[in-house]
């Protein structure tokens, strides 16, 4: 049996997804093909396991619960609009996190020293915090970066995200693409 992929996540409430999805509207555009994630399924990732063995749930479980438990919830701010990697040839299109007062790389690193515990995964060093709205299958050859750097000022302000609770997240193959199962939540609470 093959182990399960693995992500910890932020969830998305569903007043943000909401707005996520207008802007996702604003991105139709005769210059491009894109795949749009769900807004069921919007997160901002702090790690890709990967595979995971069945083996190590429990005992991941519990000390992802402990990371977060020792926390109290807080907010980042979601706004902008950017795209990886860059604006002359874009792959994945995102709306921006602010962590100004530094909690989510808190977060992001305490969680790191435990999944780094397990000598299995193979984390990312640097948090690059953002909500992905699209992927983009074709660009035409009228493509203009311009169209980016127009709609980017009406979103800068999009609202909070509330930190409450991490998920550990399934990604399971479907006919129209990933679907993201919850695997455990985690409440931050101190």
């Amino acid at each position: 049996m093959e182990s399960p992929r693995l992500f910890l996540a932020v969830p998305c409430p569903p007043a943000l997804a909401a707005r996520l999805e207008r802007l996702q509207a604003e991105l139709a555009a005769d210059t491009w093909d894109l795949a749009f994630s769900r807004p069921e399924d919007f997160h901002l990732t702090l790690h890709f396991l990967g595979a995971t063995p069945e083996r190590i749930l429990d005992d991941l479980k519990k000390e992802l619960g402990a990371v977060c438990h020792a926390r109290r919830p807080f907010d980042l701010a979601c706004g902008g609009l950017g795209c990886f990697p860059d604006e002359a040839d874009p792959r994945v299109l995102w709306a921006g996190v602010r962590d100004p007062a530094g909690r989510l790389e808190e977060l992001f690193q305490a969680s790191r020293r435990v999944l780094n515990g397990y000598r299995l995964f193979q984390l990312r060093g640097e948090l690059a915090p953002h909500l992905s709205l699209a992927r983009v299958r074709r660009l035409s050859a009228a493509w203009d970066p311009a169209l980016l750097r127009g709609l980017a000022p009406q979103w800068s302000a999009l609202g909070p995200l509330p930190v409450e609770r991490l998920c550990l997240f399934q990604g399971v193959q479907a006919p129209d693409g990933p679907r993201y199962r919850p695997v455990a939540e985690f409440r931050l609470r101190a």
